[in-house]
């Protein structure tokens, strides 16, 4: 009866021990798992200019708009944050695909689609974007349907940075 009952008490402690770590785990891992960042082998106009060149020559692709966020920053009461560009592109053909249901015109806050390239202290040279093999797993359906199909044309267009959307 003692073996049974100290059996069933490790077992419980164990599951919850599992759920704390596993939620640890995650939580520390989550940001990473989100946002990907990679290193340009470029300076940062190069950078800038060479994404803008390859999602608009991609079929269907477009750059809808390039902000200079510095800029943007000082002028609207913040300091200097060096060099940090968003460029904002887009593709018809999805985002029609994306925005035709009512059950997935709530993904619409996230789209336009966007990178932002900056420029660190080290003077390294930086790219990052949303995780779309995350985003599409969150979702499920057809829009991860579509965020996959999305997620493999941006990956073509942006393999000088080696992007590749993961799970982990």
């Amino acid at each position: 009866m003692k073996t049974k009952l100290v059996s069933i008490v490790s077992l419980i402690f164990g599951f919850l021990l599992g759920v704390v770590f596993s939620g640890i785990a995650i939580s520390i891992s989550a940001g990473e798992m989100m946002v990907k960042e990679f290193v340009s082998p470029y300076n940062f106009e190069k950078t800038v200019n060479v994404m803008e060149k390859r999602i608009n020559e991609k079929d269907g692709w477009h750059v809808t708009e390039i902000i200079d966020q510095n800029a943007e920053v000082k002028a609207n009461g913040g300091f200097d944050i060096g060099n940090f560009k968003i460029i904002k592109y887009c593709h018809g053909g999805y985002s029609a695909r994306m925005l035709s249901a009512d059950d997935r015109k709530l993904i619409g806050n996230m789209m336009p689609k966007s990178f932002a390239i900056y420029e660190k202290s080290d003077g390294k040279v930086f790219v990052s974007t949303m995780n779309g093999g995350i985003m599409g797993k969150l979702f499920g359906g057809e829009i991860e349907t579509i965020i996959e199909e999305v997620s493999l044309e941006v990956e073509q267009m942006m393999q000088f940075i080696n992007l590749k959307y993961t799970l982990f």
